[in-house]
């Protein structure tokens, strides 16, 4: 009797214990366990009344002040969810705030006083009205998910019939890689399934792929054999026929290319092999290459020192046999065509500038005060009849596509007559029309007016300049 006693002193000292720590909840359990132990036939020891009297008023004063601390709590919560019944959310979003509520409402019951039967109720028909809109939206929706689980028995289907009939040298490792990387996406766009088929169906997809997954290896095996041949054809090429090795692994090399990959793993290394052997050589004819662009070298040098003509060039370059047809022979003609240009630049200019010469002698002195040796060869004999100085000039500038600098009576004249002849004259060759104009200009006369004018002696060497490539 005495350890009974005990006992309870013990229960009744824990409990005591778990409300003074803030255990609210277990210490209300743990009493109501306690005062179900007693009653009318077995009343409550005379000794312990006092204390189980404040243990229950302690709980009930907890009680009234969870009630207190979540009346408001729910009383919002009621309101929230009723707010939501005539909200424009769309379905799915509607049903996680609907569920959020629920599960705010939860949490009070777990940590306070249960809600009384009238605002469970209230709570209840709110969350049913607002539900009332994705009720038919997840009704489609589960006729969706048994459409999407016979699609997705379908891709499984093709899955598994796709390996049937197909050997490693009917199919490559891309177009592999492209149908499970399409099964995939479809895969992911039958979505949702039924909640019970989801991870057998799972299960059938990764399974289903095994065949194909084989497949694939046996096809990068396949290439893996492919790629030893080649570099095994390599190796057994000769070094003292280096220029037919070269070609014969250009030719591998080509082919190469065209084989699929060996499998992530083994195809880096296989590549490298291939690199290898290939580089044994390459490096070999690079050496004699090398040597033949140092001779290139100095052959275009002497070409532009000009120690050398372009034809002595072009000859020592038809030696260096292995330079043909690759790029350094493009470099060669480029850099004999680009020396060609300047020399020719070079002559013109310097041709140029002679009758640059001539010209402002004629403007300084007049044409009288060249002399016989200064005109050049080409002109002939004396026109007939001599023109003005300033006339001659002006038809050149004409002639130049200028437009014509000068006395202005004389140039609207000449433009008149330039003018009407174009239209009667029969289509003459530049060159003898220059020669012509160059005859009139260097057996001219003094020009009538004797004042300098600067502008037209600018306008007249412009002229020279525009027709540069007709000069004799």
């Amino acid at each position: 009797m005495e350890d009974k006693v005990i006992n309870l002193n013990e229960q009744l000292n824990g409990i005591e214990k778990l409300f003074a720590s803030g255990q609210i909840k277990k210490a209300q359990k743990d009493l109501r366990k306690l005062n179900s132990q007693f009653g009318r036939e077995k009343p409550i020891p005379q000794k312990f009344r006092h204390k189980f009297q404040r243990l229950n008023f302690t709980a009930k004063e907890y009680d009234d002040w969870a009630e207190f601390a979540t009346s408001d709590k729910r009383t919002e919560l009621i309101q929230e969810v009723s707010n939501l019944a005539t909200s424009k959310l769309e379905p799915r979003r509607l049903a996680e705030k609907i569920h959020s509520v629920q599960r705010q409402w939860q949490n009070l019951d777990q940590h306070g006083k249960t809600a009384s039967k009238e605002k469970w109720s209230t709570f209840k028909e709110a969350c049913e009205k607002a539900w009332l809109p994705c009720r038919e939206y997840f009704e489609v929706l589960d006729s969706k998910k048994d459409e999407n689980k016979l699609k997705k028995l379908q891709l499984i289907n093709q899955i598994e019939s796709f390996p049937i009939g197909k050997s490693p040298e009917q199919i490559t490792v891309i177009q592999i890689v492209n149908f499970l990387k399409s099964m995939h996406a479809k895969w992911k766009d039958c979505s949702p399934v039924p909640d019970a088929d989801f991870q057998e169906l799972n299960k059938k997809f990764r399974d289903s792929r095994e065949a194909v997954n084989e497949l694939l290896l046996s096809v990068e095996q396949y290439n893996k054999s492919l790629k030893e041949e080649i570099i095994s054809e390599v190796e057994a090429l000769d070094f003292d026929d280096l220029d037919n090795s070269v070609l014969k692994i250009k030719e591998l090399q080509e082919k190469w290319r065209t084989l699929g990959p060996a499998g992530k793993k083994l195809d880096p290394e296989i590549n490298k092999n291939f690199d290898l052997v290939c580089s044994k050589f390459l490096l070999e004819k690079d050496k004699e290459l090398d040597e033949s662009r140092g001779i290139l070298e100095t052959i275009i040098k002497d070409v532009r020192d000009e120690s050398i003509s372009t034809s002595e060039a072009e000859e020592k370059f038809k030696e260096l046999t292995n330079l043909h047809g690759t790029l350094e022979e493009k470099k060669f003609k480029k850099a004999i065509k680009d020396f060609v240009v300047i020399k020719k630049n070079e002559k013109t200019q310097e041709k140029l500038k002679g009758y640059q010469d001539l010209f402002k002698i004629i403007f300084q002195d007049g044409p009288e005060a060249l002399q016989k040796k200064q005109i050049p060869d080409f002109i002939d004999e004396q026109p007939e009849n001599q023109m003005d100085v300033s006339e001659a000039l002006i038809r050149f500038q004409m002639f130049a596509g200028l437009d014509p600098v000068g006395p202005k009576e004389m140039v609207s004249k000449i433009k008149f007559e330039e003018l009407k002849n174009r239209f009667s004259e029969k289509t003459i060759d530049q060159s003898e029309y220059l020669i012509k104009h160059f005859t009139n200009i260097f057996y001219s006369k003094k020009p009538s007016n004797k004042q300098k004018n600067s502008d037209m002696e600018k306008a007249t060497l412009k002229a020279l300049k525009k027709v540069e490539n007709l000069l004799p």
